[in-house]
């Protein structure tokens, strides 16, 4: 179980999750159910923490303190990275947590005696659906969906997104504007602006992405103006497979860690060598300090005040 977890406000659009350092078991995870329960999960390394949470303010961000490798960072690094992200403006937002196998007193007061956790201390059980279900918890707690229930990508007016709806007159070309794993937004031109009404269902659609085709069914659930162009919102139908609905979802996921990538690339990785130890300050406990389990069995009763 995550100790400590905080409640937070409700968040309308939800927050992207980032999981720094993950292990392959959490890579998983992420990757897999957290999608699947359409979370907006990423992995990333932790020389781009920094760059990628700058441009993506209210966001989570999960640390791993069981990454080794030969750039891994101590327990204490890690609390020092976390408190100096906490001392910038640009970071004010986003809602910091920390994972271990790790959930002994001493490792766990570190944190919460130096820093503020609003995603908590999250122990990784070994069973992977008792950890996966820890993570659920905490990202429900700190609205991680939103009021917004599905992950949606944008298309920026590409060209390669679109739907080809069969008519007797010939294929109409629909550009996406937006969609997820539960519908579309298309752009419609201003001489079809009212033609289309609610309920109506275009059941001979073609779902292109970038190359990608799937056939299809939609629901014409409104039409709204935005900006300067015409759009009208579909559902997939009842009849449209989960399993087109996942492959969906995968060109979401597709889009949104391309633009990730993107953030990542244009940025310095950090370099910062973090202090091996806690400042001497009265709230800060060094580890070494903290009292092991077996210490306070040996105390006596607590004097009353």
């Amino acid at each position: 179980m995550a100790e400590e977890v905080v409640s937070q406000e409700k968040n309308i659009f939800g927050r992207k999750v980032f999981f720094i350092n993950a292990s392959f078991n959490i890579e998983q995870i992420a990757k897999g159910k957290l999608r699947d329960m359409e979370y907006e999960t990423y992995t990333i390394d932790f020389t781009q923490a920094k760059n990628i949470l700058r441009q993506n303010p209210n966001s989570i961000c999960l640390v791993n303190l069981d990454y080794v490798d030969s750039h891994s960072l101590t327990v204490v690094q890690y609390l020092n990275f976390i408190i100096s992200c906490k001392a910038e403006p640009d970071f004010a937002t986003i809602f910091f947590g920390v994972i271990s196998v790790n959930n002994s007193p001493k490792q766990m007061n570190l944190f919460f005696y130096n820093t503020d956790l609003p995603c908590g201390y999250i122990l990784a059980s070994p069973n992977k659906e008792d950890f996966t279900n820890n993570l659920i918890s905490v990202l429900d707690v700190n609205e991680a969906k939103g009021r917004r229930q599905y992950v949606r990508a944008s298309c920026d007016g590409s060209e390669e997104a679109y739907i080809s709806i069969q008519a007797k007159t010939g294929d109409i070309k629909l550009q996406l504007v937006d969609f997820s794993s539960v519908g579309l937004a298309c752009k419609i031109p201003d001489n079809w602006s009212g033609l289309i009404q609610p309920n109506t269902v275009l059941s001979r659609v073609s779902l292109c992405f970038y190359g990608a085709k799937f056939p299809t069914s939609l629901v014409v659930l409104k039409e709204f103006k935005k900006g300067d162009i015409n759009v009208i919102i579909t559902l997939f139908a009842k009849t449209v497979s989960a399993e087109t609905k996942k492959k969906v979802r995968n060109q979401v996921f597709k889009i949104l860690e391309t633009n990730i990538a993107r953030q990542a690339d244009y940025a310095k990785p950090d370099k910062t060598i973090y202090p091996l130890k806690t400042e001497k300050k009265d709230a800060v406990v060094n580890l070494d300090e903290l009292p092991t389990a077996d210490d306070l069995s040996d105390a006596g009763e607590l004097e009353a005040i």
